[in-house]
């Protein structure tokens, strides 16, 4: 083995207060010659004698170190070195480290049979924590391979082998089955998805459940608790189907309007067809969820505007809310005349599938049933505008929610339509009442149709006529003699029931009397109307006489410096049995009835042959 001399530089440094044991002086020759068996006293001769050289000659050496120092390349020459020392040292220290490990680890490995010599090599550090003796080996000698065991043991490694493949087989199958459903399944929901949103629809992620979409089909203008139930989950079940979250269009629900009169349904509105529907089962629902969702509000809506109508005859019983056709109730009409509008919100389950027949007033419950679904729709279009404006200050009182127009302006119709039809009779009687008395008359009536509204060029400007106030003119021309135009009389109604005005007015214009003149009820213009008429017929009378005078409260005609009189009275309006036209002179009375089926002179052939002639 070659003679390992390490310098006394890379030595590990001793501490001076150690002391210079045997051992520590053993260990540190053996650190710095090497083993004791390379040493020998020729090689110490030599080294001694190197060493006296080196001393003799220090100059020689300080001045080439000082050469070396003052060159750029001694400068380097020196960096390079000690770079290469400490790097030397790591490895050294670190092979040293490792020795020494290893050296102990022989050592407590020999201390089980040879303690007294392993503790000579044994370091102090092990001794410390680690008991001689502790770690020890045995000799194993290698049994004789069986080879049918080995047979039967690569057997049984090659069917586990097989086994756990074909079970990855099965899983790597499973799973490929897995996806292929997964992807079937997920194909076929966003094909419904995507269906539903090409129709129009708003689909979007649940505001709590992001990972979820959900389809918008209520109204964002409607009260909270309504437009939070406009948007449902599109959930999936384990074939793709798309489901509606909550059972959302099973059990929708349809608003009714049905006008009675007395104990008769006289009309209903339209009920939806559900068995025609085209559309997929999905969008069927959302449709349905939608237009129940509405009529619910509507009908929620109209409940909340009931109880500021009741002074208007508006209540509800039984969950059916009840409207009056006519605001003032009339003493001639009984009970089985009276005109009631019935709204109530029925299920889509309890709509009778039979065909029904149709009613004179259906297609009035159905007007009604579109008017009160428009003015919820205006209603959410006011809520949008005030929306857009600019808030109102903060403050801590709280504002209540406004109660939406919608019965008010259909109270208005059923009230204009009512008088409007009871002029219309009335006139109707007035004429069948002068014809039966042979005097030329004609009527111009009214008849009230919500079609009338149909010249509004958009949906605001239609809502906005149907809620100020109606008006509608009729006219009543009469014939006589010796006057080269028809004597008219026209009546203009008004109705509404929004402040300032509550409720219908007439104002009749009249050629005799007062010009014009604003009744208030239906019974005092039938009055007026009768007395009117009179005077106009006693007018014509009164050209052809002289000193005869007209008194326009009563229709009679007096004579001066005389008791003779000449009275006419119109009857109409009341009951139709007792409708005539009667004429009293002073030598007799004569009467012309609407029901009368005789023939007789008529008026003006009588006052000519009774008054004229006889004056």
């Amino acid at each position: 083995m070659a003679d390992i001399t390490l310098p006394s530089s890379l030595l590990q440094p001793r501490d001076e207060n150690e002391a210079d044991t045997l051992l520590s002086v053993l260990g540190r020759i053996h650190d710095e010659r090497g083993h004791f068996r390379h040493i020998t006293e020729q090689g110490l001769q030599a080294e001694i004698a190197a060493n006296e050289n080196e001393e003799e000659s220090p100059d020689t050496d300080e001045d080439e170190d000082s050469a070396e120092v003052d060159g750029a390349e001694g400068k380097d020459r020196r960096e390079q070195l000690w770079t290469a020392r400490a790097e030397m040292r790591q490895h050294v220290d670190s092979a040293r480290n490792e020795a020494l490990i290893a050296l102990d680890f022989v050592s407590l490995l020999l201390s089980k049979d040879a303690p007294k010599q392993a503790e000579l090599t044994m370091s102090p550090h092990l001794k410390q924590f680690i008991k001689p003796g502790t770690l020890a080996m045995d000799v194993w000698h290698n049994a004789q391979p069986d080879k049918e065991q080995q047979k039967l043991d690569d057997t049984i490694a090659r069917s586990w082998r097989m086994q756990s493949l074909q079970a990855s087989a099965d899983s790597l199958l499973g799973a490929a089955t897995r996806l292929e459903k997964n992807v079937r399944r997920e194909t076929h929901y966003w094909e419904q998805v995507l269906s539903v949103s090409d129709k129009g629809w708003s689909i979007s992620r649940l505001p709590r459940e992001r990972h979820n979409l959900g389809v918008r089909f209520g109204f964002l203008e409607a009260l909270g608790e309504f437009r939070d139930r406009g948007l449902a989950a599109l959930r999936s079940d384990e074939d793709g189907n798309v489901l509606l979250d909550k059972g959302m269009g099973n059990n929708s629900k349809v608003l009714r309007v049905r006008i009675q009169k007395g104990d008769t349904i006289i009309g209903v509105s339209q009920m939806p067809d559900t068995s025609a529907d085209s559309e997929s089962a999905l969008e069927a629902r959302i449709r349905h969820a939608r237009d129940s969702l509405y009529e619910e509000e509507l009908f929620h809506e109209i409940i909340r505007e009931s109880r500021s109508l009741a002074s208007y005859g508006v209540d509800m019983r039984e969950s059916i809310i009840r409207l009056p056709t006519r605001l003032s109730p009339t003493a001639s009409l009984s009970a089985s005349e009276t005109h009631e509008v019935l709204i109530d919100l029925l299920p889509l389950t309890d709509i009778e599938t039979k065909p029904r027949e149709k009613q004179s007033e259906d297609a009035w419950a159905q007007a009604i049933a579109l008017a009160l679904r428009l003015f919820l729709s205006y209603t959410h279009r006011e809520r949008l505008v005030r929306r857009s404006e600019l808030p109102q200050p903060m403050s801590s009182v709280k504002r209540d929610t406004p109660v939406a127009s919608i019965m008010r302006p259909v109270l208005t119709l059923l009230q204009h339509r009512t008088v409007l039809a009871d002029i219309s009779t009335y006139l109707q009687r007035i004429h069948k009442t002068l014809d039966a008395a042979s005097v030329e008359a004609s009527i111009e009536t009214a008849p009230f149709d919500p079609a009338l509204l149909r010249s509004a060029e958009t949906i605001d400007a239609l809502m906005q006529r149907g809620l100020t106030p109606i008006h509608s003119r009729l006219k009543v021309s009469l014939k006589v003699p010796h006057l080269s135009e028809a004597l008219e009389f026209g009546i203009e109604v008004r109705t509404s029931i929004s402040p300032p005005a509550f409720g219908s007015a007439m104002l009749v214009t009249s050629p005799i009397g007062l010009s014009r003149v604003e009744i208030p009820d239906i019974q005092e213009l039938q009055d007026y109307l009768n007395t009117a008429i009179a005077n106009a017929l006693g007018q014509g009378i009164i050209n052809k006489l002289t000193g005869w005078t007209l008194n326009d409260r009563c229709g009679v005609l007096g004579k001066a410096n005389s008791n003779d009189k000449i009275g006419i009275e119109v009857h109409a309006g009341e009951d139709s049995a007792h409708d005539g036209l009667i004429l009293r002179t002073p030598k007799d009375r004569f009467e012309w009835k609407a029901q009368d089926e005789m023939k007789q002179n008529g008026f003006w052939e009588t006052v000519k042959q009774e008054v004229w002639n006889g004056a």
